[in-house]
């Protein structure tokens, strides 16, 4: 199979929206693989936009099985932000706003945007943070009034006791 990865990686090495690569998992990449869930060698995952934890692939390891399926699930065109071409409408508006601007302006509104993008991962951090404390807090709740709604459900279920004269 290395030969035929290599090749693949050859073919793809100046593509703008696939990316071949090895990782060793049993020297520098070992965190890597842990963290990918990688249990076997050879394995192979693929990622598509915005996925983060990649998909197993269970195709051919043969190059020609393994071309096809880059060709067919991967290889897609990417945006051009100088063109638009390949772009979908909403980038293309975001990258009419933008033209004329200068470097110095798109250098800013970047530094803008990437602001925007920490406060938001950092609030989002800090909801779940607060949504798995009340959740926490819930269960026990629920786990305490479902405790008590059986004790209850037992007393009223049991045979009164005669009182004793």
């Amino acid at each position: 199979m290395k030969p035929a990865w290599d090749r693949l990686g050859d073919d793809y090495k100046a593509s703008e929206s696939v990316m071949i690569v090895d990782v060793d998992c049993t020297a520098d990449g070992k965190a890597t693989c842990s963290k990918m869930g990688v249990q076997g060698y050879p394995t192979i995952k693929y990622f598509t936009a915005g996925d983060k934890k990649g998909k197993d692939y269970n195709g051919g390891r043969e190059y020609d099985a393994l071309k096809s399926f880059v060709s067919k699930t991967l290889d897609k065109p990417v945006c051009d932000a100088v063109t638009k071409k390949n772009c979908a409408k909403n980038e293309v508006e975001f990258l009419t706003k933008m033209d004329g601007k200068t470097k110095a302006e798109l250098k800013k509104e970047l530094t803008d945007k990437k602001k925007e993008l920490e406060t938001i991962k950092s609030e989002m951090k800090a909801a779940t943070k607060e949504y798995n404390s009340k959740t926490q807090a819930w269960k026990k709740r629920q786990a305490v009034l479902n405790k008590a709604n059986q004790l209850l459900d037992k007393l009223i279920k049991a045979p009164e006791a005669k009182a004793e004269l």
